[in-house]
């Protein structure tokens, strides 16, 4: 019986070893294959951040083929130049290591979503993408119809976002670039990776703002948009079914984002949960710009990515900002020396000018003083008349008594 006990014992025991190196093994090929790009990949810069100015943080997205976040690259695979001229990265952040994700929802919640459950679709959508967020994230809520409403402020609290988007309800029409300024405007305190993720049925038809005054204020404050479709593109804006795909691809465009729609209410959730896997992956690259000056003109950036598949360039650009262009600093010793030259000058220059004036040929010396050798000092109006004599004497004037000699 014990050596039967034995042999089953030993025999679990290599089954089970067995069994762990096998799922290790397998573990290990199926992360390097999902890190791994399979094929060409898609490098993105989806956002700059300036806060730091003359330091420069600039986000880079690399897809594969799939849409899937490319995880394994290394800093030695980033290159970045500014204005053409080569910059050294100070700091590269890998891959889910670029720091917090501040994002804003933004949710249609116009009479269009009440149909094919969409306006349900929307809210599990969402509640799906707030469950995916790290404890380091955060995320504002924000719903749209005619009206713009702030259903829940930026949070790192998921029940509360949870609780909120779950009373959002769908009714009226559509303000969209509305509601785009209200979340530009709660994520402008903010420093980080920002993105605004908004989805809609149909097009802007209410409110008072405007796309280009849209996309003016996101780029201004260093915002990507993520538009999603929800409906089908080839229906245009004529029926619930359509959307309008054109907007919605150039906010996202423009601002560094990207554009997805779904035909289906039930194909949302897999691109919300898409979009929270690419922002989480994304990568860092931080560098001193060479031009410090903020001096209000656009700055061209080009990052290089060695990827498996061959090195992919993009191109960006920013602007440091600066209401009055700011000039080169100049050397405050320079300066100094120049002030105190003068100063001195002004020092001796009544020297000189006395040095001068006794040097000038048939300059007597000057009055009231006494001459050399002289005893005493010069009294005034203490002695006698002179002698009247060579006076020129006045009509009338008597003539002075002459003296007698003796």
């Amino acid at each position: 019986a014990m050596n039967i006990y034995f042999k089953l014992r030993r025999t679990f025991c290599i089954t089970m070893w067995f069994c762990i190196a096998v799922l290790s093994l397998v573990g290990f090929f199926v992360t390097v294959l999902e890190a791994r790009a399979e094929g060409p990949v898609t490098v993105q810069v989806v956002q700059v951040d300036k806060a730091r100015f003359p330091e420069v943080d600039v986000y880079v997205s690399v897809t594969d083929a799939n849409g899937q976040p490319v995880k394994n690259l290394m800093p030695e695979d980033f290159s970045l130049e500014e204005d053409s001229q080569p910059v050294s990265l100070t700091h590269v952040s890998r891959a889910g290591e670029q720091g917090p994700v501040t994002a804003v929802l933004v949710i249609d919640k116009s009479g269009s979503m009440n149909h094919a459950n969409k306006m349900k679709a929307a809210r599990e959508s969402a509640i799906a993408f707030v469950q995916l967020m790290r404890p380091e994230d955060a995320t504002g809520v924000i719903a749209f119809n005619t009206q713009v409403t702030t259903v829940q402020p930026l949070t790192d609290d998921k029940e509360s976002l949870i609780e909120a988007i779950r009373g959002i309800e769908a009714v009226d029409d559509t303000a969209m670039y509305d509601a785009l300024h209200a979340a530009s405007a709660m994520l402008e305190p903010v420093s980080g990776r920002k993105a605004i993720i908004v989805v809609t049925d149909g097009m802007n038809t209410a409110g008072q703002r405007t796309r280009e005054e849209t996309l003016t204020l996101v780029g201004e404050q260093d915002i990507s948009i993520y538009t999603i479709g929800l409906g089908d593109p080839s229906q245009g804006t004529e029926t619930y079914a359509g959307i309008d795909e054109p907007t919605l691809k150039v906010i996202a465009e423009e601002s560094g984002g990207i554009y997805t729609f779904a035909p289906n209410p039930e194909d949302l959730r897999s691109l919300y949960e898409l979009l929270s896997l690419r922002i989480q992956n994304e990568y860092k690259l931080t560098y001193r710009s060479p031009n410090r000056l903020r001096d209000g003109t656009n700055r061209a950036i080009a990052v290089t990515v060695a990827a498996p598949s061959g090195p992919t360039e993009v191109a960006a650009a920013y602007n440091p900002g600066g209401v009055i262009p700011e000039v080169a600093p100049r050397s405050t010793w320079r300066l100094f020396g120049s002030i105190f030259a003068v100063l001195a000058f002004l020092l001796v220059l009544p020297g000189i000018i006395g040095k001068v004036g006794v040097l000038i040929p048939g300059r007597g010396p000057v009055p009231g003083r006494s001459k050399a050798g002289g005893k005493g000092k010069p009294r005034l109006g203490t002695g006698k008349a002179k002698s009247a004599k060579g006076r020129i004497r006045l009509t009338g004037e008597p003539r002075p008594p002459e003296k007698r000699n003796r």
